[in-house]
């Protein structure tokens, strides 16, 4: 017999969900189906901490074979000939050095993002990684025993040449101006980027950014030239990529608040996928509470800076506002199209997957290691794109 979490899960794929004004209903993406699991932890795992912990990326190799990473700490990929024929690998990506010193910017490293080819052939990839700073880990640099109190986070760049077999770092991409303080007292820096995408000669994500001094909260658009490195990305002032992210440790940062990112307005939780339609709309999702429903909503624009109201796409108990009645919890989605012409899985369009990672919730409300990837099939229109213009 399934347990009680796929059960539920599987119920919920095919419930009719809400939709809002951000267009009409026949426009709107939609569960088309049950969900089925692509890692099942009980039998796919290579250690206990191998597990789902980020969203799902892919791309193509030269040999045009699939890699799909949604890994913990220690990055794994899942590769073969297309998303529904993926074999888990136990060779490790990366993984972050545990360095005790927070301007190493490599102490707990997840691969949130990847790029093939980035002009250079698809053997080079390229990588944002989610890297944590852990001052409770250390004696004397936390002033509380709680790990929120003393997270740091900011954002790096990996490159692989064998075509992401291995990755190593390659340089600093997003990170506070100021340094780490063992009083900050709260999770500070640049989160969760969302899957990297190509528009017009750049590449682009969205990071998160948590609320600290000159730095307001929200999600943060960056970008680089194709052909650039770590130390070309550039962040939305509200106007234009003008900002230049500095790095307290390697140079006197005089004006802070030039070096910190303009929220997107409207934005009001993480864009974890963002996926180009055929009409050359913008289409994100994004796991939220809003108006008391939580979910997965979804959202269009035409110039990624203008963003339409959310619209719910899935109704699910989600891993940061749990609901300790339901046998799981559920983050980090993301959208990804087999037959999308991209390398990099960055358009969609008819039918797609969602992919997230569900947790059963253990005494407590707790989560632990055993977590699965699922996905969910549904349907994208693409709706004629509204008038915009690229930022």
């Amino acid at each position: 017999m399934p347990k009680l979490k796929h059960i539920l899960l599987l119920a919920l794929a095919v419930a009719p969900v809400a939709t809002t004004d951000v267009a009409a209903a026949a426009d709107a993406p939609r569960v088309t189906g049950a969900a089925e699991r692509v890692f099942d932890w009980s039998a796919d795992r290579c250690a206990t901490w191998d597990i789902p912990d980020t969203p799902a990326r892919a791309w193509r190799d030269t040999t045009d074979r699939v890699h799909l990473v949604a890994g913990s700490e220690e990055s794994r990929a899942a590769v073969g000939p297309g998303l529904d024929a993926l074999a888990h690998d136990c060779a490790v990506l990366f993984r972050g050095s545990r360095d005790d010193d927070p301007g190493a910017y490599d102490d707990r490293a997840w691969i949130h993002a990847t790029w093939a080819g980035n002009g250079a052939g698809v053997d080079r990839v390229v990588a944002l990684a989610h890297v944590e700073y852990h001052g409770e880990d250390r004696p004397g640099r936390c002033a509380s025993a709680r790990a929120a109190d003393c997270w740091r986070n900011a954002i790096v760049e990996l490159v692989s040449t064998d075509g992401g077999r291995t990755f190593a770092r390659s340089g600093l991409v997003a990170a506070l101006p100021w340094r780490y303080s063992s009083a900050d007292g709260r999770r500070t820096g640049y989160f969760n980027p969302s899957n990297l995408f190509a528009d017009g000669g750049y590449l682009y994500a969205f990071v998160w950014a948590e609320a600290f001094h000159d730095q307001r909260r929200g999600a943060c658009l960056i970008r680089r030239p194709l052909d650039g490195g770590p130390a070309d990305w550039r962040a939305w002032d509200g106007r234009d990529f003008t900002v230049r992210f500095a790095d307290p440790y390697r140079e006197d940062v005089a004006a802070p608040s030039a070096h910190v990112c303009a929220p997107v307005e409207g934005l009001a939780s993480t864009l974890s996928s963002v996926v180009r339609l055929a009409s050359g709309l913008w289409l994100a999702v994004t796991p939220a509470t809003r108006d008391g429903t939580s979910g997965i909503w979804w959202t269009t624009s035409a110039d990624l800076v203008r963003w339409e109201r959310p619209a719910l796409l899935w109704q699910v108990p989600l891993l940061w506002r749990r609901d300790c009645a339901a046998p799981a919890a559920y983050a980090y989605p993301s959208l990804l199209d087999g037959d999308s012409a991209s390398a990099n899985f960055e358009t969609a369009d008819g039918d797609a997957w969602l992919y997230l990672v569900e947790m059963p919730l253990g005494p407590g409300c707790t989560v632990g290691a055993e977590r699965d990837l699922v996905r969910i099939p549904v349907s994208l229109p693409s709706p004629a794109a509204p008038a915009g213009a690229r930022p």
